[in-house]
């Protein structure tokens, strides 16, 4: 016997009569065990609830409908009740379980008064209830295996099924990224661990002090009780540590033990350890836990979108202020859902269908007035990856793209005024009319081979910008800060650079053929090609090198775009402009480029004026040495040149005119993309055409892009020519 059991019971002690503690422990374990197979059956009805609930019903919220009852419920109200629920009964269970263990114990001390021998022989042993939990812990002598399974059984029904199921429903619920709901979980957990500590451990000890019960616990059963502590030490450890929402405080705090980078890694990108992705081990968001559990939705090759009941302008699902962060929605329909507010960093879209969504600011006004995009609740899709997805249509106002990879993705007539796009890869993407105003933030973005035909990016900062052989036939960028940016072999054919800044950049190979650069600044600019630049209005070209305020505007513009790489890579293509700001020499190339804007202008002129080109060598010369800027229109040496070519300007402007209504009206335009954006250049006080017989040309049948020309855009330019006519 040991130190648990009595020998005799104390004198004075009334004895305890073992036939009416049996009976007492046969009712109250007949009522446990219908107490424990209630329990049971609620944690299998949970287990398949909650395996019932897929990605798509995650990322729609859709209500779950519980097994047999066939009722719906909120899906974040489930699972915040939900564990709930299950401690609230395992406590009950338990607290059952406690007090039958305590009669159970005093009948197996009393018996083994009356048995002979340590073996546990007594017939009334054979009277106790089936109950396997009484069974072990007074039934009668039985092998070692059976023994075992007994004890087994209480274990893992009592102890470990629970905790792990109370684990499951938070690994379940983690791609929803609710980060209350999932701390929620894990209060849940720890305080189904702590009830077991305190009253668990009197399952199977007659002591009455805790520390007592634990003490003797691990020395009459040290297996159990190490392998108990364990296993809840491993899941309280998994549920902190490794079942986190990627970005919350722990989940960092998991990296930083790890010793993995606090930056987010690229979708993909994870670390296989053990033949397992644990965020911790192998430094990844977006893998799976201990390769079973996703952290992220994955609802890929869905039509989420039923046609025939879209009803224009009102939105086909409801993900406003939805976290999506990194999950994989390729190829799957959302067209016309509200996103407004919602996060979608580093998330995967590639082929998805996004026309017309509302993926923009809740409060696009605040963005404007206080210029942060956390309290104006904009959505985000920093770095995320949206190749070939369809968004045209949409309204992305004020949305954040840094670095993330459009390459091909459809954006025609988008909305991404006020938006962030620096470093963002939209390599031969469509985006025709695409509205790009609000000093759209394109510093160091790859737009190369990318249609902008038609696009207004007046006002962008398009710093360190790579539009390498880009269409940008049409389209408006005045006001555009260029500095240091690609525009070799651009065609720039009838597009409004009016007062843009264009310090050290590369023109080279560009076509300017009928576009604005009057007022337009070309330091250090490499010139286009001379057969390419006719009609180009290059009125009071400004030539000095940046002054200091504006070195400094640079510096701040550097320091705002908030991605490292992006930053490093644009201050490579503005080293020039940078020095140059220091008044150090930047040697012949300065010079060449100087001489070959004065070629240029020199052709311009002569064609315009229609003077001997000696004389207006002449006066080039002039504006050269002189400084400041270059000018086509008398504004510097030309003087005297302009006033004899005065008669010559009506001409112009009339080719001018036919020139861009001939550009608008291209069969292959007839989408009315580079027509708009003529159409907005005609109405800019700078334009040097004639109103009256462009509008005619744009509104003429046989313009195949008259229908496609916004109402709006007519009827301005129509006022515009009756304004003049009127004067």
């Amino acid at each position: 016997m040991n130190d648990t059991q009595r020998a005799v019971a104390d004198e004075g002690e009334a004895p305890v009569n073992p036939y009416s503690l049996l009976e007492a422990v046969n009712d109250s374990s007949d009522t446990v065990h219908t107490g424990w197979l209630i329990f049971i059956a609620i944690m299998s009805y949970l287990l398949v609830a909650v395996a019932g609930v897929t990605h798509k019903e995650l990322l729609l919220s859709r209500d779950i409908p519980l097994p047999v009852l066939q009722v719906g419920i909120e899906l974040t109200r489930f699972f915040l009740f939900a564990p709930i629920v299950l401690v609230l009964f395992h406590m009950g269970i338990v607290t059952q379980l406690v007090m039958l263990a305590r009669k159970a114990l005093e009948l197996d001390q009393s018996l083994q008064i009356l048995e002979a021998t340590d073996r546990r022989t007594h017939p009334l042993r054979l009277e106790l209830h089936n109950f396997f939990f009484v069974q072990a812990i007074a039934g009668p002598e039985r092998s070692r295996v059976v023994n075992g399974l007994l004890h087994g059984l209480s274990w893992l029904t009592l102890v470990a099924l629970p905790v792990v199921v109370l684990l499951y429903i938070q690994v379940s619920f983690l791609p929803y990224h609710d980060v209350a709901i999932t701390w929620a979980h894990r209060v849940a957990l720890i305080a189904d661990i702590a009830m077991l500590a305190m009253i668990g451990v009197f399952l199977t000890r007659p002591e009455q002090s805790l520390g007592a019960a634990l003490w003797r616990s691990g020395l009459d059963h040290p297996l159990t009780f190490m392998l108990t502590i364990c296993v809840l030490g491993a899941v309280a450890a998994f549920s902190f540590l490794v079942a986190t929402v990627p970005g919350e405080r722990l989940d960092r705090l998991s990296r930083q033990l790890a010793g993995q980078p606090d930056q987010v890694a690229p979708l993909g990108a994870g670390t296989v350890a053990y033949g397992f992705v644990v965020p911790f081990l192998g430094g990844s968001v977006d893998g799976r836990l201990l390769g079973i559990f996703e952290r992220n939705l994955v609802v890929t090759d869905l039509d989420l979108v039923n046609d025939k009941d879209v009803t224009p302008g009102e939105p086909t699902l409801n993900l406003r202020r939805r976290d999506l962060r990194y999950a994989r929605l390729d190829r799957t329909d959302l067209h016309q859902a509200d996103l407004t507010g919602a996060s979608l960093d580093g998330a995967s879209l590639v082929g998805a269908d996004l026309r017309n969504v509302l993926l923009r600011c809740a409060d696009l006004n605040r963005l404007l007035l206080s210029e942060d995009r956390v309290a104006a609740t904009c959505a985000s899709a920093a770095r995320a990856n949206l190749t070939r997805a369809r968004l045209n249509d949409s309204d992305l106002a004020g949305i954040d793209l840094t670095g993330a990879r459009l390459e091909e993705a459809d954006l025609t007539g988008v909305n991404l005024a006020h938006a962030a796009l620096a470093g963002a890869n939209l390599y031969n993407a469509r985006l025709e009319r695409a509205d790009l105003t609000g000093g759209v933030a394109m510093q160091g973005a790859n737009l190369a081979t990318a249609a902008l035909q038609g696009a207004d990016l007046t006002g962008a900062k398009l710093d360190g910008a790579d539009l390498t052989s880009a269409g940008l036939q049409g389209a408006s960028l005045e006001f555009a800060s260029l500095a240091g940016a690609s525009l070799r072999d651009a065609d720039l054919e009838g597009a409004n650079l009016h007062q843009a800044r264009l310090p050290a950049a590369d023109l080279d190979g560009a076509v300017i053929a009928a576009a604005s650069l009057r007022e337009a600044w070309i330091w250090y600019t490499t010139p286009p090609a001379r057969g390419r630049t006719g009609l180009a209005d290059l009125a009071a070209l400004r030539t000095s090198p940046p002054a200091k305020a504006e070195i400094e505007a640079l510096e701040a513009m550097l320091r705002r775009i908030g991605d490292t790489a992006v930053e490093r890579r644009v201050r490579e293509a503005l080293a020039t402009v940078l020095l140059g700001g220091t008044g150090k020499a930047l040697g012949p190339s300065e010079e060449a480029a100087a001489r070959g804007w004065a070629d240029i202008l020199r052709t311009s002129t002569q064609e315009a004026l229609e003077v001997p080109t000696s004389t207006v060598a002449g006066a080039t010369s002039a504006s050269l040495a002189g400084g400041g800027s270059l000018s086509s229109d008398g504004r510097t040496g030309l003087d005297q040149t302009a006033a004899a070519g005065a008669p010559s300007q009506g001409d112009r402007r009339a080719r001018l005119s036919r020139h861009l209504g001939l550009l608008a009206c291209k069969v292959r335009w007839a989408d009315g993309s580079v027509a708009t954006g003529v159409a907005r250049r005609a109405l800019g006080q700078s334009f040097a055409g004639d109103v009256a017989s462009l509008y005619e040309r744009l509104k003429a049948p046989s313009c195949p892009a008259a229908r496609s020309i916004a109402p709006a855009m007519l009827q301005g330019l129509a006022a515009k020519v009756d304004g003049a006519a009127g004067r």
